[in-house]
């Protein structure tokens, strides 16, 4: 039935075109495994193989390669550690969890780097402007106040995971001091800690199940049926308020933990 889907796409796509499958192409200089495996990493990146993956038959079927073709891309998928084979069972996706908490000033870019994934970023937006009436709230300023608006989409091992706006409440110098940054990998708070010399001392948050509007979903990519979380966040600096932050967070992948009482001490699971 995998077979048969993916060969109906490789022929005509979907009707919205995002999962149609690429054929393969003889005549490029890339060799045909590694034309098959960025297909492959694509297709596993927007969730398409999460419930089964396709046997090798399938996949030489569809793509109308042969089996040492097939067996080459998947080894250097398993290289990349997407993919995993157990003997019997077959080839399956393998998901990478972050598991840490999402609260806390220690923040995503540690949470990746906890888990041994690449972390990175790119920026969609960074530029003064008026804080507005929503950020303004939570900031304790005037809606009309600037503020510096920085706007990211934020990565694990090139896989989109989240998208990140932030409005940071900063004096003039700081403002100066903050556009010569980096935003592209790290830690939003080392980067004001070290260029602005605020340190973000604590925080609250507010997490909700939302649904993706089209241009979010485009960015984020997640896969079927998966769920976003929104996370709404406010920093401090001591007792003032620096940073308002709304997050879209896909859930997969991504473990949320908290404890209460008393219990025995069991380690990591």
């Amino acid at each position: 039935m995998v077979g048969a889907l993916i060969s109906s796409q490789l022929a005509k796509g979907d009707e919205r075109g995002e999962n149609a499958v690429t054929a393969l192409d003889s005549s490029d200089p890339m060799p045909l495994w590694a034309q098959l495996a960025a297909e492959l990493r694509r297709r596993l990146s927007s969730g398409e193989f999460d419930e089964r993956f396709p046997t090798e038959v399938e996949l030489a079927g569809a793509f109308g390669v042969s089996r040492a073709t097939v067996r080459e891309a998947i080894r250097r998928l398993r290289g990349e550690g997407l993919l995993d084979a157990k003997r019997g069972s077959g080839t399956f996706v393998v998901h990478r969890q972050l598991d840490a908490p999402i609260l806390g000033t220690s923040g995503l870019a540690q949470a990746i780097t906890a888990a041994g994934l690449v972390e990175t970023s790119k920026v969609l937006r960074a530029e003064e402007g008026p804080a507005g009436e929503t950020a303004a709230r939570w900031l304790r300023i005037e809606p009309r106040t600037t503020v510096e608006w920085v706007e990211r989409l934020r990565y694990a091992d090139g896989e989109p995971l989240a998208l990140d706006l932030s409005a940071i409440a900063l004096d003039r110098a700081q403002r100066r001091a903050f556009v010569g940054g980096d935003l592209t990998e790290g830690s939003l708070y080392d980067l004001l800690s070290e260029l602005c010399g605020l340190r973000i001392t604590g925080g609250s948050e507010r997490l909700r199940a939302v649904t993706c509007g089209s241009a979010e979903r485009k960015l984020l990519r997640p896969g079927r049926g998966e769920g976003v979380l929104e996370v709404e966040r406010v920093a401090f600096a001591a007792d003032r308020p620096v940073e308002w932050r709304r997050s879209l967070v896909r859930g997969r992948g991504y473990v949320l933990e908290a404890s209460w009482g008393t219990f025995p001490s069991q380690g990591r699971r």
